[in-house]
């Protein structure tokens, strides 16, 4: 081991059983892609995915009106725009490697959860209103549409989240 000075050798002398005693959990090896911030962040993924974009989804992707979520085909988080973080809160550290349903609670529609799951199953676009949370915990209601991203070969590679929130005064009738 290296060490910076004779503290951190104290402290590792005493903390060296624990040291040596095995993770219980195994979430502390998750290897977490490095993440980049702004459109930088999805070209990159775009790239190494070897995308196939429709001019649609680049338009959503480069506007600034929409958060966006990157997910893998096993839906963990591999991406979040700035607009994301302002959003939710999270910070896009706190977000990469999760599942998007960390955003979700007890008010969430069951039904829109069940309707988003199966379409994303299938491998099919899927638009829906959802009651998601922020990190301090307040509701927020927001339209999401899911669609996946094909590569070039026509394999589902990832699935691109768009989200907006919506305000109260927009929300449909019968919600």
């Amino acid at each position: 081991m290296d060490f910076c000075g004779p503290y951190d050798e104290q402290l590792a002398a005493h903390y060296r059983q624990s040291l040596l005693t095995p993770l219980l959990a195994g979430w502390e090896f998750r290897q977490r892609p490095a993440l980049e911030t702004g459109h930088t962040g999805w070209q990159l993924l775009a790239k190494k995915q070897n995308w196939l974009l429709t001019a649609p989804i680049r338009h959503d992707l480069l506007s600034d009106e929409w958060a966006i979520v990157v997910t893998d085909a096993e839906q963990i988080i591999q991406y979040v725009n700035p607009l994301f973080e302002k959003m939710t809160g999270y910070t896009n550290t706190e977000a990469l490697g999760r599942r998007p349903n960390f955003l979700q609670g007890e008010g969430t529609s069951l039904l829109a959860r069940q309707r988003m799951r199966k379409a994303i199953q299938k491998k099919r676009t899927v638009s829906e209103l959802l009651l998601n949370y922020r990190k301090d915990q307040t509701a927020y209601w927001c339209n999401v549409v899911i669609r996946p991203i094909t590569n070039h070969q026509k394999e589902i590679v990832n699935f691109i989240a768009f989200e907006k929130e919506v305000q109260l005064d927009e929300l449909p009738a019968d919600r």
